[in-house]
């Protein structure tokens, strides 16, 4: 399998190389010799992430348009799944989200059928373990196994949360850099925000979102609408509750100028039960 993933990459790079008239030498601006390009293109070794990222930026590919081309001008099964339920989610199609969850079921494929059934109802203690084991014992992220943890985040213990998240910034930053891994873990870090606010731990959960607001570029308008709306959360349920409503509501406005309705009522639903959880909140205490 590995010759094989090696191979198509490799000869994906050379005939794409070849198209934009790069020669070999021309990849030591980005810190790869002749001989190292050349191996990968034979199919005789894998280029590190963080390498074959600066390479595809030095003839200004996507990643993603590279995966594309490598797969035969076919998304990855995996990423398409993952593209299905994210879409179920945000349009909450609850039977769709079952169909793929039966399905994953019966074919074993149990990272799928996990995160899920996750979004569905809550997972058991075991369940939540295993994925856990899951979690911890990647060591190359692929855009699959963001998904999942996007799927999942809010739903995890607040020390699971904080490990995972700290361990992937620290040795990850090269991700930040290909715009479709940059939304998804913008997507991760405020889900986890959520979590840590329903939670009531105030301090971690604006360590959070300062994370993503000091990482934030002029081109981040999804992820920027995504930050202000659960700022709005976090202002609503903290002290600056007219503040909170607004941002929330501001960014369900710029989802809606967009024209993206579906983002727009899927933030409206959210709103709508954040401000009754907090009013119902208010009531116990009083």
């Amino acid at each position: 399998m590995k010759e094989k993933f090696s191979k198509e990459y490799g000869e994906t790079f050379a005939r794409l190389r070849e198209q934009r008239h790069f020669l070999l030498t021309d990849f030591k601006a980005v810190g790869l010799s002749v001989s190292t390009l050349s191996r990968f293109e034979n199919g005789e070794q894998i280029l590190r992430y963080h390498q074959l990222d600066a390479s595809l930026e030095l003839m200004k590919i996507e990643v993603g348009e590279f995966e594309y081309f490598t797969n035969g001008f076919e998304s990855d099964y995996f990423i398409e799944i993952c593209n299905q339920i994210e879409e179920a989610n945000y349009q909450k199609n609850h039977e769709k989200l079952r169909e793929i969850y039966e399905e994953s079921t019966k074919y074993n494929q149990r990272l799928i059928s996990l995160a899920t059934k996750n979004l569905l109802k809550e997972l058991t203690p075991l369940e939540k373990a295993e994925i856990r084991d899951h979690l911890f014992a990647i060591t190359e992220w692929s855009f699959f196994e963001l998904s999942i943890l996007s799927f999942v985040i809010e739903q995890l213990s607040s020390v699971m949360r904080a490990s995972i998240l700290k361990d992937f910034l620290k040795n990850n930053v090269h991700y930040m850099s290909v715009s479709k891994y940059r939304e998804k873990i913008f997507q991760i870090i405020c889900r986890a925000a959520v979590g840590e606010i329903h939670h009531g731990n105030r301090e971690i959960s604006q360590e959070l979102l300062e994370n993503v607001n000091m990482r934030l570029n002029i081109k981040d308008v999804f992820p920027r609408c995504m930050y202000l709306f659960v700022k709005g959360i976090w202002d609503y349920n903290y002290g600056e509750q007219a503040s909170g409503k607004q941002e929330m509501e501001d960014a369900i406005a710029v989802y809606t100028t967009l024209g993206n309705g579906v983002l727009a009522s899927y933030y409206q639903g959210i709103y709508r039960q954040e401000t009754k959880v907090f009013k119902k909140k208010n009531k116990k205490i009083k």
